[in-house]
């Protein structure tokens, strides 16, 4: 009667061909982005992050995946309000501005040097490991268009594809790999649900780091303070603010990449009442049924 069909431009297309259905669409609070992996010998120089940021198209990006579905191509500009939510402002700042000749000036700056096609610095290429799950073609899609950029400014980008069983367990959450491409599904809560993502991994009493939702492992003790205060704050609009500071600093020490917001796409049976793509809203389960005829 239902199927969440995302952002699968393959799926929408199928549906579009399906007599007695209906395609409902949203604006919820989950989004695609490109995590960094800052603790490798490469990616934990900012300048590397930063440069490697700069030469992504955002835009691009967004276009290449949102257009074929009918939706607009804007990027997003903020780690914890979406843009059709209150709050949203754009932060991004020059990180997130596509600036291929800032990049290759970074790169410059940090000490890689271009050797024919890709860049060099104390004979060790500038190579970064993408590790996507199988059989997910949207990470396919981002990292191959990324790929082409980055080789633009003499980044080299190899696309590892593992087991989608593996992905979390034996790659991300150990922290195997530089990048990676998902999507982080949110909550209407943004503030107190996103904390996890961006504080500071903290030292267990075994040596090892709690990093909870933090892939990156990149953190900032101002981060940290405002996300406390933020979640303590009873005005809803002082608490927005500090958000928005925040999110400028994780944007700053370039946490990770916002890509675009990740559209709810649900195909339904025509006549399948109060469901498919909620958005921001909540199910309410005894309004769901059948329409009368």
């Amino acid at each position: 009667d239902a199927m969440d069909v995302g952002p699968d431009v393959n799926k929408f297309l199928r549906a579009n061909d399906i007599e007695g259905v209906d395609i409902r669409m949203a604006g919820g609070p989950n989004f695609r982005h490109l995590t960094i992996n800052g603790t490798g010998p490469i990616l934990k120089d900012v300048r590397v992050r930063k440069a490697m940021s700069m030469a992504i198209s955002r835009q691009a990006i967004a276009r290449a995946l949102l257009a074929p579905l009918g939706i607009k191509a804007e990027p997003l500009g903020n780690h914890i309000f979406m843009s059709n939510q209150e709050g949203y402002r754009d932060n991004s700042g020059e990180v997130g501005t596509y600036n291929p000749e800032r990049a290759r000036q970074l790169l410059e700056e940090a000490g890689w040097k271009m050797s024919g096609n890709v860049r060099m610095k104390d004979g060790v290429p500038l190579e970064i490991h993408a590790v996507i799950p199988t059989a997910v073609n949207t990470s396919k899609q981002e990292t191959e268009l990324m790929q082409n950029m980055l080789a633009q400014v003499g980044m080299r980008l190899l696309i590892d594809t593992v087991p989608s069983p593996d992905f979390f367990e034996k790659y991300i959450t150990p922290g195997q790999f530089d990048v990676t491409v998902f999507a982080w599904i949110g909550t209407p809560y943004p503030i107190s649900s996103a904390r996890s993502i961006y504080a500071t991994p903290q030292r267990k009493a075994d040596g090892t780091y709690d990093i909870q939702q933090n892939y990156s492992r990149i953190g900032d003790p101002e981060i940290d303070r405002l996300f406390a205060a933020a979640n303590a704050e009873l005005d809803r609009s002082k608490a927005t603010e500090m958000a928005n500071q925040l999110d400028a600093k994780i944007w700053e020490i370039v946490h990770s990449l916002t890509l675009y917001q990740r559209p709810e796409i649900v195909v339904t049976r025509s006549g399948l009442a109060n469901f498919g793509a909620f958005g921001f809203a909540d199910w309410v389960y005894e309004d769901i049924g059948w329409a009368k005829k």
